[in-house]
């Protein structure tokens, strides 16, 4: 009863998440993709509760949910990470696998031996065929393997380009999905464990099986609503499409001449100590390439190239001495260290004190001591 309460639990969740996202008026990509993820993963949820509303012949539809649901999680990861847009062709070609798979299951069962289902599991009714089992289930094992690393591959390549445009990473580094998809591997592998314990060894009772599976769903399922509603949407889609022009645009023309390229350098050079942008926790690529009416792709070529670092580092530099001043003027005495690194345009303690130390080669109440003994002396 307790597997069964949690499990539907993740039902209901899911279905509010979805009413939640439906009733949204202004609607991103990857709300349209986490509601077609929500309605798979709530369906297979019903699947493993419930296996027999299904007919016997159209079983294989709800055995193969997990390779939609996967198909479906990949679509939000790469529309969360590169805002891809929602489009219905999309949905259609990361369900074919799965509409082909439940196919060859029905006709396997027509026109070779009878495949039943007994919670959940596959077997075939006439005689014991294991081998033709195992390679029919072999799939269910392998493709979700493969959206996961497609998954994990899409935020690496997020997590890369981010300093790149962003000068704050802490709320949108996309951990939390990255830590999320990795131990979806832990949780395949468990499955199957289970399964093979279940049918093979009878350690685990056989209609439990897929009851358990359906509670870590459960958990999975809240674990990803949780963070998906509270995390922003954070790469846009210019950015994306910027990085795109300057990799067609450095094959053309190099995009600017040594000239240009120096006075745009020695310009960034004095807003930065003159218009102070850095202060702003949340300043972009985007926000200071409009402050300084110049193209974003210049801009990045500009500090990638021209100062030889990248967004990140150049700003979080400047935050990094506004930091040091603060520590240093009698204004800001009562200050706490965090209150003077918040003041001077960072948002996290850890990335803060990560910083400071990378460019000082001190922790920051290092460095706040030695300027007081300085001053003593």
């Amino acid at each position: 009863m307790i597997l069964e309460s949690i499990s539907f639990s993740g039902i209901i969740v899911a279905l509010m998440c979805m009413a939640l996202l439906l009733s949204k008026k202004k609607k991103v990509s990857s709300d349209y993709y986490l509601i077609a993820w929500l309605l798979v993963a709530a369906t297979n949820l019903i699947y493993y509760l419930f296996p027999s509303l299904l007919p016997e012949i159209i079983q294989p539809f709800g055995f193969a949910l997990p390779v939609l649901s996967m198909g479906m999680l990949y679509l939000y990861v790469i529309s969360i990470t590169f805002n891809i847009e929602f489009n219905v062709s999309f949905l259609i070609k990361h369900s074919l696998f799965f509409i082909c798979y439940s196919l060859l299951f029905i006709g396997i069962s027509l026109f070779y031996s009878q495949i039943g289902f007994n919670n959940s599991i596959p077997f075939f009714i006439e005689k014991q065929q294991n081998k033709m089992l195992d390679l029919l289930t072999f799939p269910m094992a392998i493709v979700p393997v493969v959206y996961i690393i497609l998954c994990f591959l899409a935020l690496k390549r997020y997590q890369k380009m981010l300093p790149e445009y962003y000068s704050a990473l802490e709320k949108i580094n996309l951990n939390w999905l990255k830590y999320i998809i990795v131990s979806l591997i832990i949780l395949f592998i468990g499955v199957f464990c289970m399964i093979a314990l279940g049918t093979r060894a009878d350690l685990i009772p056989f209609d439990k099986i897929f009851q358990i599976v359906a509670v870590v769903q459960s958990g999975y399922l809240l674990c990803i609503v949780f963070f998906s509603l509270r995390q922003s949407i954070v790469f846009n889609q210019q950015a994306t499409l910027d990085r795109n022009t300057v990799v067609i645009k450095e094959e053309k023309d190099d995009v600017q001449d040594k000239v240009y390229s120096d006075i745009l350098s020695q310009r960034l050079l004095q807003f930065m100590e003159t218009g102070r942008p850095y202060l702003d926790e949340e300043l972009s690529l985007q926000k200071l390439s409009l402050l300084m009416d110049v193209s974003t792709h210049q801009l990045s070529q500009t500090i990638n190239q021209g100062l030889n670092t990248n967004f990140y580092k150049f700003v979080n530099a400047y935050r990094i001495e506004e930091v040091k001043k603060k520590l240093g003027d009698p204004v800001f005495e009562k200050y706490s260290i965090l209150g003077i690194a918040f003041e001077s345009g960072f948002n996290s303690k850890s990335t803060f004190n990560k910083i400071f130390k990378e460019e000082t080669g001190m922790t920051p109440s290092e460095f706040k001591k030695s300027e007081s003994i300085k001053k003593e002396s």
